[in-house]
C-alpha cells in the first residue's frame, strides 16, 4: 500500500464562535482582513459584509458527486508553515457560527496544527478568549488515492465467478472486463440517522492495471492509511490462504 496523493484532509473543530468574543466586540471585519493577510489567502470574504452561515456540513462527499461551494465565511488558497521552511497549502478555511472547517491536501495533523495556530494567534492579536476547553469536538474526513495490489474478488471466490459472467450480459461488441471495485463499511446510524462510512474503490477513470484506489473515511489521515494497510493485509492474506487451499478457485 502506498499513498499516491492526499485528495482531501479535512479537520472540523466544533465550538460556539461567540465563546471567542464574550464581550461582543465589533471586530469581525478586522479579523477577516487579519486572517487573509496572516495566512496569505488569495480568496477571502468581504470584510465590510462578513456574514457567517449556519453549521458546517460534515457529510462526506463521494468522488462521483459534483463539487459544491461551502457556505460560511470562506477563505481559499492560503499557506501555513508547519515546520521550519516547510509550508503546506490551506485549500480552504470556512468559519461558521459553531465552528471552523479546514481543508488541506497534506494531512489532518497539519490541518489541526493550522486550526490551533489560527485560534491562538487570533486570540493574542485581538484579545479573544480561547483555551483548551473552547473546542468541544473534533471531526475528520480523509480522502486518499493509494496504490495497492488489492483484488477485492478474492474475498469470496463466488464474486470472481460472478464478475466473469457479467460481460455476457452486455450487448455484442461492447463486452468489457469487470472486477469487484468497491467495498464499504458502515457504522450503526446515530440519532440523526447518519452513518460513519469507510470505503475503498477503484479510482474512477483509471485502468485496473494501474492499481489505483480511492478511499474515504471519517478519520485522521494517518489513521485512515493504517486502516487501509490493515485491510490490504487481511485481503491479501485471505487470498494467499485460499490459493494454497484450492489453487484453481481464484484462477
Amino acid at each position: 500500500m502506498k499513498i499516491i496523493h492526499v485528495k482531501l484532509a479535512r479537520s472540523i473543530w466544533l465550538f460556539d464562535i461567540m465563546d471567542l468574543n464574550p464581550k461582543g466586540r465589533d471586530l469581525l471585519g478586522d479579523l477577516v482582513t487579519w486572517i487573509k493577510d496572516a495566512y496569505n489567502f488569495a480568496v477571502a470574504p468581504d470584510p465590510d459584509n462578513p456574514v457567517p452561515n449556519t453549521a458546517p456540513v460534515v457529510t462526506p462527499v463521494p468522488q462521483t458527486a459534483p463539487p459544491q461551494a461551502p457556505g460560511g465565511l470562506l477563505f481559499q488558497k492560503g499557506s501555513f508553515r508547519v515546520r521550519e521552511e516547510i509550508y503546506v497549502a490551506i485549500s480552504a478555511l470556512t468559519v461558521y457560527n459553531d465552528g471552523i472547517v479546514v481543508d488541506t491536501t497534506s494531512s489532518t495533523d497539519d490541518a489541526d496544527q493550522f486550526a490551533d495556530d489560527l485560534l491562538k494567534s487570533a486570540a493574542s492579536e485581538f484579545g479573544l478568549s480561547y483555551d483548551a476547553e473552547t473546542v468541544r469536538r473534533r471531526l475528520y474526513l480523509s480522502e486518499l488515492i493509494v496504490r495497492s495490489d488489492l483484488m477485492l474478488a478474492s474475498l469470496n471466490p463466488s464474486l470472481a465467478a460472478f464478475t466473469e459472467r457479467l460481460p455476457n450480459r452486455l450487448p455484442e461488441g461492447s463486452r468489457q472486463r469487470f472486477e469487484v471495485a468497491s467495498i464499504g463499511f458502515w457504522s450503526e446510524p446515530n440519532d440523526a440517522g447518519l452513518h460513519r462510512v469507510i470505503r475503498i474503490e477503484r479510482q474512477l477513470g483509471k485502468p485496473f492495471s494501474e492499481h489505483r484506489f480511492y478511499s474515504e473515511a471519517p478519520l485522521q489521515t494517518r489513521v485512515h492509511f493504517e486502516v487501509l494497510e490493515d485491510l490490504e493485509r487481511s485481503v491479501l492474506g485471505s487470498s494467499d490462504q485460499a490459493e494454497q487451499a484450492n489453487p484453481a478457485a481464484l484462477s
